[in-house]
């Protein structure tokens, strides 16, 4: 009786090739595709998470293609950084960190898909919007974002 050690070993290499397949013409990879490939790479090509996440990381890297994860990552480390010392982001800081994202994520997110992302990272990590405006400061501009 022959067995089949295809399914027992792991393949690395061939994950990493359709991990690159998955990811011609993308400058972006959101969460639902990645798990779905992370899911692939343990179940189909009897990779530990570990092995999978890096072999998605080393193929996104190579591909200049960013990750939800990491951009969201990197964004909450940019949203800290210019965030006050009391905890508050500005308006105009906001808008920065929303171009930020946009600009690695590219065509596939809208401003308004960034703009609401940002504000979602802000409001998981206890970011609070600073009060703007000439006459009466409030945080209007924040509560109009959708989130």
């Amino acid at each position: 009786m022959m067995r089949n050690t295809e399914t027992t070993t792991p393949q690395p290499t061939q994950f990493a090739e359709l991990v690159k397949l998955h990811m011609q013409g993308r400058r972006f990879l959101d969460q639902d595709r990645e798990m779905k490939l992370l899911e692939e790479g343990v179940s189909r090509y009897n990779l530990t998470l570990a092995d999978a996440q890096g072999a998605l990381r080393s193929a996104a890297q190579e591909a200049g293609v960013a990750s939800q994860s990491e951009l969201d990552a990197s964004t909450l480390q940019l949203i800290k950084t210019l965030s006050n010392r009391q905890g508050g982001l500005g308006r105009a800081d906001f808008d920065k960190t929303a171009a930020f994202y946009r600009g690695r994520a590219g065509a596939a997110v809208t401003e308004e898909e960034a703009r609401t992302r940002v504000k979602r990272l802000m409001q998981e990590n206890d970011v609070q919007a600073k009060r703007s405006g000439l006459l009466v400061r409030t945080r209007r501009w924040f509560r109009a974002i959708e989130a």
